[in-house]
C-alpha cells in the first residue's frame, strides 16, 4: 500500500532513497498536496535515540540561546499575558532554565531525553498553559498529527522552530538538515504543511518563512518574526520582554522540598 501523507493524508510520490545511520535504506516521500517530506516506517529510531542528544548537533547551546531569546521577546511584546509555559520536546532543560532565568514560568516536557538542567519543573500535561513551545522537535515525529493533536489540546498558542524545506527540493544528500547520519530527523514540512495543521487545529499560521513558526488564534507580525531569524536579531529584542529572575526563588522552593523529603526520612 502506498503510504498516504502524514500531515494532510494526501497522496505521495517516490521522492528517492538514502542510506539512514551509514546502513539502512530508507525511502523517502513527498505529498503531491502539501509539500511534506518523511521517511517511510523509520525502523530504527530505538537505535537513533540510544542517546537523546546526536553528536552532530554542536550547535545546541547557541541554537537555545537563540530560541530563548526570540520566545523573550516575543512574550514581551505580542504574547505579554502568557503566565505559564511548557518546552515540549524539552531536552537536556536547557531552554527552559534560560527562560526561567528571564523570568517566565516555564516547565520541562520530553519523552527522550533526562531532565538534566530544570529538574523540579517537569510539567503536568493534564494541566493547561497559555503557551507551548516546540523547538526542533516537529522533524523528529513519526505521527506528527498526533502530537500536534496534544500541544492543541495543552495550549492556544505554538510557537516551533523547525527548517522548512527548500523550492526546489534538494538532492538528499545536499541539505544539512536531512542529518540521515543520525537518524532522527524523519519529516520535513514547507509552509503549505505547516499551514494545514494550524487548520486542523482551527488556528492561524505565521512564519518567518525559514525557520520560527506559530500556530495561534492570532496572527503574529511576518516582519518580528524575520527580525527573530537569527541571533543577533533575537538578542537585540529580547530584552523587552525579560523580567526579575526566577532563579533565586526557585533555589529556594527547591531547597525547601529537599529539606522536607529529608525530614520525612526516619532515622535510625
Amino acid at each position: 500500500m502506498t503510504p498516504s501523507c502524514l500531515v494532510c493524508d494526501s497522496a505521495t510520490a517516490h521522492a528517492g532513497t538514502q542510506p539512514v545511520l551509514g546502513r539502512y535504506p530508507a525511502e523517502y516521500r513527498r505529498c503531491q498536496q502539501c509539500g511534506y517530506l518523511f521517511i517511510v516506517e523509520p525502523h530504527w529510531l530505538d537505535e537513533a535515540y540510544a542517546t537523546a542528544i546526536t553528536a552532530l548537533d554542536t550547535g545546541i547551546v547557541t541554537r537555545n540561546l537563540w530560541l530563548a531569546d526570540a520566545a523573550t521577546a516575543l512574550l514581551g511584546t505580542c504574547w505579554r499575558g502568557v503566565r505559564r509555559s511548557v518546552d515540549y520536546g524539552g531536552g537536556t532543560g536547557l531552554l527552559v532554565r534560560l527562560m526561567r532565568d528571564r523570568g517566565h514560568d516555564f516547565r520541562w516536557h520530553d519523552a527522550y531525553s533526562p531532565n538534566l538542567l530544570a529538574i523540579g519543573f517537569e510539567a503536568d500535561l493534564s494541566q493547561a498553559c497559555d503557551l507551548a513551545t516546540a523547538f526542533e522537535l516537529v522533524e523528529h515525529l513519526p505521527d506528527p498529527m498526533a502530537v500536534f493533536a496534544t500541544l492543541g489540546n495543552l495550549a492556544p498558542t505554538l510557537l516551533l522552530s523547525t527548517e522548512l524545506l527548500p523550492e526546489p527540493l534538494p538532492a538528499l544528500d545536499r541539505w544539512w538538515y536531512f542529518a540521515p547520519e543520525a537518524g532522527q530527523h524523519i519529516g520535513f514540512f514547507t509552509r503549505r504543511s505547516l499551514e494545514v495543521v494550524a487548520e486542523r487545529l482551527h488556528r492561524r499560521l505565521s512564519t518567518n518563512g525559514r525557520n520560527l513558526h506559530v500556530i495561534a488564534n492570532e496572527q503574529v507580525s511576518a516582519s518580528l518574526l524575520h527580525a527573530l531569524r537569527k541571533p543577533r536579531g533575537a538578542r537585540l529584542l529580547a530584552p523587552l520582554g525579560r523580567r526579575h529572575s526566577l532563579a533565586h526563588d526557585d533555589a529556594d522552593r527547591l531547597q525547601a522540598c529537599l529539606q522536607a523529603r529529608q525530614r520525612s526520612v526516619p532515622t535510625d
